[in-house]
């Protein structure tokens, strides 16, 4: 499903169904916006991430932070190999030519005593200004600058998805059927809806700042992370893009080789159909290849 809103901006889904890995394939593109993998934490989908890296081109990346969590690292080290296998893509990609640029999160702080500096071809910075094909200037941000703005006690809330709430509800009933033995009328799906009421009001007061930010720079627009909500939008005559996350999410944002800004969101099927034809993939090549050099 694509939504439109102007010539040069738009959402592209990579859905359930056969062809996906094939147009992705297919997808080259000028610039790759991604953020909040979390390597270092369980629920990192940095598999997930390292194959749609495989199957797309892009002439440049830049990762808006949160990308390694260094701060779970510092609570309770976790590593895996699809980490190591990611980071091991995105610098054969760099030695491929492709520009890396790296905006530390508020995850990965630690990492913006670095700004300015190039490690191993990865550009480290504190922001940055991408302009696009048709000379649009964004301002490339994490985003957690407005969290002392915002109402920090619904931090926290903001990853809450419908299959939480679905949970939350069952459980309601059973403590629901506590209480009332004691005389308690309490409701813990009523308190989780105005919760959720809450979340939808975080984000868009976030969206607004972010805009406001935009302004106050004199840019065409903003494209960041950090709230895990994915988004591609037009606020007030700006451009707003938010990569969601690698974590609940699988998604980005994207500059078409026609400058065109999408936002690309990818189910399990497709990252399943897309490892498989990989691997497909790789195999005829090393037969054609030993079926040339007469193997």
């Amino acid at each position: 499903m694509k939504k439109r809103y102007s010539t040069n901006q738009k959402e592209k889904s990579y859905a359930t169904g056969k062809g996906c890995k094939s147009e992705l394939m297919k997808t080259k593109y000028r610039t790759l916006f991604i953020s909040d993998v979390h390597m270092g934490s369980k629920v990192s989908r940095s598999r997930c991430l390292n194959e749609f890296l495989k199957a797309v081109e892009a002439e440049k990346i830049v990762l808006l932070g949160d990308i390694i969590d260094v701060s779970a690292l510092k609570r309770k080290f976790y590593w895996d190999p699809d980490h190591n296998a990611l980071i091991r893509r995105i610098f054969k990609m760099v030695k491929k030519g492709v520009e890396v640029i790296y905006i530390p999160g508020n995850h990965d702080k630690d990492l913006r005593d670095m700004a300015g500096f190039d490690f191993a071809g990865i550009k480290i910075r504190k922001e940055d200004i991408h302009i696009t094909l048709d000379s649009r200037r964004l301002l490339l941000l994490h985003g957690d600058k407005f969290d002392g703005v915002l109402n920090e006690k619904l931090m926290f809330l903001y990853t809450l998805g419908d299959r939480c709430y679905d949970m939350a509800l069952l459980l309601s009933r059973l403590v629901n059927r506590v209480l009332m033995l004691f005389g308690y009328d309490w409701s813990l799906s009523r308190y989780l809806k105005t919760k959720v009421k809450n979340v939808v009001k975080f984000i868009n007061n976030f969206e607004h700042l972010v805009v406001a930010e935009a302004k106050s720079r004199k840019v065409d627009g903003i494209i960041c992370g950090h709230i895990h909500t994915p988004e591609l939008r037009m606020i007030d005559g700006y451009l707003y893009a938010n990569c969601g996350c690698w974590t609940e999410n699988m998604s980005a944002v994207a500059e078409s080789m026609t400058g065109t800004i999408e936002l690309i969101n990818l189910d399990a099927f497709a990252i399943s159909e897309l490892s498989r034809n990989i691997k497909e993939e790789i195999f005829f090549e090393d037969t054609e290849l030993a079926q040339t050099i007469g193997v």
